[in-house]
């Protein structure tokens, strides 16, 4: 089983799916193989299911959840929150945004 964070929620994807294509929002791609199970985070991209059981990822950005460093994490969240609160342009309001998004959901990653 896979465990897409898609923009509509969390996906869960078993053999025999419904052929489906879903916008990733960032969050945890969950791989259940058995009892293991790897976490994956990503940024962005889609998920492609096919009728034939297959699942294809395409993501803008995908980083095992056990090698992202938190203090990184942090840093990052605290510097784009200051440029979306000092943002004068919608350019510079929608670029903070997406880094206070993505940041977000990397420290929600680490903290769940």
């Amino acid at each position: 089983m896979v465990i897409v964070p898609a923009t509509t929620g969390q996906m869960g994807v078993l053999p025999g799916h419904v052929a489906t294509i879903a916008e990733l929002k960032p969050g945890v791609l969950s791989v259940h193989e058995g009892n293991d199970v790897t976490k994956y985070f990503v940024s962005s991209g889609f998920a492609f299911i096919h009728a034939n059981s297959v699942a294809d990822i395409i993501a803008v950005e995908a980083v095992p959840v056990d090698r992202i460093d938190a203090n990184l994490v942090q840093k990052g969240l605290q510097d784009f929150t200051q440029k979306l609160n000092s943002a004068t342009t919608d350019l510079e309001k929608a670029e903070a945004q997406i880094g206070v998004d993505v940041h977000s959901a990397l420290n929600s990653a680490l903290s769940g």
